[in-house]
């Protein structure tokens, strides 16, 4: 792939990829009748201008402006709209609950906010409570009543265009101002938002470019929430090389709009991708030990030692197509993933990429290259940025610490939590990491998730977690210190796969008692592989899905163990 030129910010960016690629599909989307629409550059960055236009009309430049709301083209034109002007954006989890939007939009001294309907229907709830100034839009057409619509601001910026408002396009952007405010911790009473600028972001982009390989014949669906940095540049990446981009709204979705944008690139987060792993493993044993065979040995190593990935795409052709039949490569970040899941997709034609970050670095920090993708590291890091181990133990695992352009202008409005993290210019990341010989780094978890036992043993739950979660009895897992019996053990709280255990045991009706006994089993051939420090202790069994993030990374912490189900079964045996 050629170099791409550098841009410095993402009005740039785009405003060259419009005049370069003026009928490139820069959006692919779907309509209401299931009919294929898009935008292309030419028409993105008209829009763009439209919106900044009239934004730039109503006195909003230079403000704090909100986006909050399902995955859409729309949501993404107001994104890109306020990181090409003058405002900063502020993209909410559109989960939050109405007295969450409230703070969030309080501490961020938000002017206006752009939401859907639905949440327009939780602001209405706090309404009152808000300023009668605030400007509220809906991202639908179908807005309620009294409520302005983007299409309504297009319209509006169209005109004013028309009649000679220069004012967006005579915008200079600073690169270094803060261009994005996002939380990373929710809305609590000390939010951490971290701040980012345009630099930050054209940085993180260049760097990728050079790692991954991907060009203006690519193709996403943004199924991870957009307001979340993981997502939102990823989008912004496919964008800088003249990509296609396209929406999926929710996870329920996803297996449709695979098949209907049919993406060559597939960024997910290690969950996700487990648990697709999982069922494409069941679909493979009904079809019999022949296809089985391939990932796991000697014929899936033949088709990749002579290079025929066509091959590959036939044996499982029924993976590709519920794919979408096109998929190439996925990038998978935010949490450890399991090794064997990168290799079983690397059998069936599909590269996995692994990467490692975190929003105050925008977000990318380590990340596999195509010619070296390690299915149990995270590779090494971006060119550009300084990455080192602090405080590293007799085992080689220390803390993560970067230093560069994609990391963080601070936290806003928490001078105290930046001065924590950020040191002589080296952001301190709180993650666990070692490094190889070949300088690739394989991440161990986090710091304030470290178990410590009575005799100074650290454990890592997610070590633990991903045995556990490679079973096939199992959905998920979440492993936690457990201090019952007078010092610090390990406990866990299993989500079983009741499907998978009434399978096993030939039953079409299991009850609670044998549910425990199966999952204590797979515990105690966990244990067996385990130093007895590790070993797991009790188990809880939950009736229910774990909480989670937004990128499907389970919530950890005392909220955590206190929600642990009364029910549980100490494990006697190793």
């Amino acid at each position: 792939m050629a170099d791409m030129p550098a841009f410095s910010t993402i009005r740039a960016m785009l405003e060259a990829q419009a005049a370069a690629l003026p009928e490139q599909t820069a959006f692919l989307l779907r309509a209401p009748d299931g009919v294929r629409g898009h935008w292309s550059y030419r028409q993105l960055w008209q829009k763009i201008t439209a919106l900044g236009t009239a934004l730039a009309h109503r006195a909003l430049s230079s403000s704090n402006i909100a986006v909050c709301g399902r995955n859409s083209a729309a949501w993404a034109l107001v994104y890109l709209t306020l990181l090409c002007g003058g405002e900063t954006a502020v993209p909410l989890d559109r989960q939050l609950s109405p007295d969450g939007l409230l703070f969030a939009r309080k501490f961020t001294a938000v002017k206006a906010v752009f939401a859907d309907r639905a949440g327009l229907e939780k602001i209405e709830q706090v309404r009152r409570k808000l300023p009668k100034k605030l400007l509220l839009i809906c991202l639908e057409p179908d807005a309620p009543e009294g409520i302005a619509t983007l299409d309504d601001l297009l319209r509006e910026g169209e005109a004013l265009l028309h009649a000679g408002d220069d004012t967006f396009l005579r915008q200079e952007i600073d690169p270094q101002r803060t261009a994005e405010l996002l939380f990373t911790s929710g809305s609590t009473d000390t939010p951490k938002v971290v701040m980012l600028s345009n630099e930050n972001l054209c940085f993180s982009i260049s760097a990728v470019q050079k790692r991954v390989p991907i060009s203006h014949e690519d193709s996403v669906l943004c199924v991870l929430p957009l307001h979340h940095a993981y997502q939102s540049t990823c989008m912004l990446l496919l964008l800088s090389v003249g990509g296609t981009v396209s929406f999926c709204a929710s996870l329920r979705q996803m297996a449709a709009d695979m098949k209907f944008y049919q993406p060559t690139i597939f960024v997910t987060v290690p969950l996700m991708l487990e648990k697709m792993h999982k069922r494409i493993l069941r679909q493979l044993e009904k079809q019999g030990r022949f296809k089985k065979s391939l990932i796991s040995g000697r014929l899936s190593f033949l088709m990749e030692r002579f290079e025929v990935p066509d091959l590959r795409k036939f044996v499982f052709a029924l993976i590709h197509d519920a794919l979408g039949g096109r998929l190439r490569m996925i990038i998978v970040g935010a949490a450890a993933l399991d090794a064997d899941v990168a290799r079983d997709f690397s059998s069936f034609g599909i590269p996995v990429l692994i990467g490692y970050g975190l929003t105050e670095c925008a977000p990318i920090v380590l990340c596999n290259s195509a010619a070296n993708p390690l299915p149990d590291g995270v590779g090494q890091p971006l060119d550009g940025l300084q990455v080192i181990l602090d405080d590293v133990d007799d085992s080689g695992v220390g803390e993560i610490c970067v230093k560069g352009k994609g990391v963080m202008l601070g936290y806003f409005k928490n001078k105290k939590a930046t001065t924590a993290v950020l040191q002589d210019g080296w952001l301190r990341t709180g993650d666990l990491a070692y490094k190889d010989d070949s300088g690739n780094y394989h991440i161990t978890g986090r710091i304030k998730n470290v178990i410590v036992t009575k005799s100074g043993k650290n454990i890592y739950p997610e070590e633990l977690e991903a045995y556990l979660n490679r079973e096939p009895l199992v959905l998920e897992s979440l492993i936690f210190g457990d201090s019952q019996s007078g010092e610090e053990t390990v406990a866990v709280q299993v989500v079983p796969d009741e499907d998978a255990i009434r399978q096993k045991l030939g039953k079409d009706d299991v009850s609670q008692e044998e549910i425990q006994s199966a999952i204590g089993d797979v515990v105690k051939r966990v244990n067996r592989h385990l130093p007895s420090y590790k070993s797991i202790r009790r188990v809880f069994i939950r009736d229910r899905a774990l909480e989670k993030t937004s990128t499907q990374k389970p919530k950890r912490g005392a909220k955590a163990k206190n929600n642990a189900p009364d029910a549980s079964e100490d494990v006697k045996e190793k």
